[in-house]
């Protein structure tokens, strides 16, 4: 095989490769709670600086530290979403906002850094043991199971165009109140599934991380939340 006809089949299967990968991508969306959580953070994706510290801000300080991207030191305004944000804790191996308790408004934000819509938001619940099965409505309304301890609740369509306070972002949410029982932790993810299958093509997802305090449990980092919500 001539050397042209290669390069025109590399291209040809680049081309065919990316368009499929495109055409499945589907969006995550954060999940966050109403209340008080702390972020937990990698060291491969932010870090913390304090008071007087090159990056400091006090606007943004939560429990005396301002959280940083490691790639420009630019404040990541989509983990200030959270409006209960109270602090951040380094966690190699799971990222996201941690709280605790069993009934909480939850927020579904679709922070975009351009006008859009996603739709057919779908939240998972992953119970903490695959077999655990957690009791789990929203809004009043039994969260269908699927197995494996997950459980899964479609929200449909969000159109998202309100621009962010800090500019140049959009945000738009969607509020839920959530109540579950009968395991230890739940982590709650959401994505846009374009093509209802209920998979996620796509990348990790930003998660919520609720703990049921009455449930004791080994996984997880949760020295500095528990200290904080039972002071």
């Amino acid at each position: 095989m001539s050397r042209i006809p290669v390069l025109l089949f590399a291209l040809l299967l680049v081309s065919i490769l990316g368009t499929f990968g495109f055409a499945f991508a589907e969006p995550c969306l954060m999940v966050y709670p109403q209340g008080p959580s702390i972020y937990h953070y990698s060291s491969a994706e932010e870090y913390v600086v304090g008071p007087g510290e090159p990056g400091y801000d006090a606007a943004f300080d939560r429990g005396g530290q301002v959280l940083l991207d490691v790639n420009d030191g630019s404040v990541p305004l989509e983990i200030y979403q959270a409006p209960g944000l109270v602090g951040f804790e380094l966690d190699e191996d799971q990222q996201g906002w941690f709280f605790t308790g069993t009934t909480m408004t939850l927020i579904v934000d679709g922070w975009s850094n351009q006008p859009t819509t996603y739709s057919n938001i779908t939240v998972v619940f992953d119970a903490l043991a695959a077999s655990c099965a957690p009791n789990i409505t929203v809004n009043g309304q039994p969260v269908t199971p699927v197995g494996s301890g997950r459980s899964i609740f479609v929200i449909g369509d969000l159109q998202v165009q309100t621009p962010t306070a800090n500019g140049n972002n959009y945000s738009d949410t969607v509020s839920m109140v959530l109540d579950w029982s009968a395991c230890a932790q739940i982590d709650i993810w959401a994505f846009a599934d374009e093509n209802s299958d209920g998979i996620r093509q796509g990348q990790e997802c930003k998660t919520a991380f609720s703990k049921n305090t009455t449930v004791p449990v080994e996984a997880g980092s949760w020295g500095g939340l528990k200290a904080l919500f039972e002071n």
